[in-house]
Parts: C-alpha cells; sequence; structure tokens
C-alpha cells in the first residue's frame, strides 16, 4: 500500500488475507464454518457477521487505523486493528470478547465487556505502544452495570 491510505483498502480482503495468513501458519482465528460465513459475505450481506469497519487514528501519527469487528457465536466480537506501516498492511491489535461497546476516546479504543461476575461489566483500554508498534492493554477494571432507572408509578 505505497500511497500510506487505509481507506483505500478492500475490508474484505484484508480479513481474507488474515484469515489465509493464520490458517498458513495454523493458528486459524475461526473455524471452518465461520470461514465460510464469512467467505459469503459478499453474495449474502445480510448474514455476513463482518461488521462496517471504522477508521480512527489511534496510533497518534494523524493517519487514521482500520479496524475490524468479526462477531462470532454466543455475542463475541473478534476485534482486529490494522495500519500502513512502510507501505504494508499490519497487524497492531488482535482480540476478542463478549463486547457490550468499542468506542475510541483521545486515541485510546475502549472496550467493554458482559463479566462473569454478576453486576459488573469489564472495561479494557487499549493505547498505542510505539516501542513496540502494536496496541496495548493499558488499564483493565469492573465496573458496577449501570441499571436502567424504573419507570415512575402510573407512567
Amino acid at each position: 500500500m505505497p500511497s500510506g491510505e487505509i481507506r483505500q483498502l478492500d475490508a474484505d480482503s484484508v480479513v481474507a488475507a488474515q484469515i489465509a495468513d493464520d490458517a498458513r501458519r495454523q493458528r486459524p482465528a475461526f473455524d471452518k464454518n465461520m470461514q465460510k460465513r464469512i467467505s459469503r459475505c459478499s453474495a449474502e450481506p445480510d448474514q455476513c457477521p463482518v461488521r462496517t469497519p471504522e477508521y480512527k487514528d489511534l496510533t497518534g501519527d494523524g493517519k487514521d487505523e482500520l479496524i475490524i469487528g468479526i462477531e462470532e457465536r454466543q455475542h463475541a466480537l473478534v476485534l482486529w486493528v490494522y495500519r500502513i506501516r512502510n507501505g504494508a498492511v499490519t497487524q497492531i491489535l488482535n482480540t476478542v470478547g463478549r463486547v457490550l461497546s468499542v468506542e475510541v476516546a483521545d486515541g485510546d479504543l475502549v472496550m467493554r465487556e458482559s463479566s462473569d461476575s454478576a453486576g459488573y461489566e469489564a472495561r479494557t483500554v487499549f493505547s498505542w505502544d510505539s516501542a513496540h508498534q502494536i496496541m496495548m492493554s493499558k488499564e483493565m477494571e469492573y465496573d458496577r452495570k449501570t441499571l436502567a432507572p424504573s419507570p415512575e408509578p402510573g407512567q
């Protein structure tokens, strides 16, 4: 990717290349059934587990990174983040969780997940680590679940 513009990439091609690379390394991220679902995304978009890609500057270099989420069974979300480094597409984050939400705040990627502990949610913050050239978990904490307020009587 000599232009250095990650938005010019086809996200589906990035996903296919990552799956192929994982298979070559004998570390598949998905089982065969899930791989088939992903490969049929263009033919069956309503059944596609790959979410619409997002673009945010997570490294602080003024250029966007590509954020891809892939929904798995049991409410799990595989989250991959890529940047262009020296003209090549490079994965800088590979994580999975039972995600409730993902957001970017001050250049950090914040992932909220359901927790096995009753009444709590996990919040993990991933930040760019320039020394290692990847997104690293900067902090993880458990927060009490916020419950929706009960309606007033008669409403």
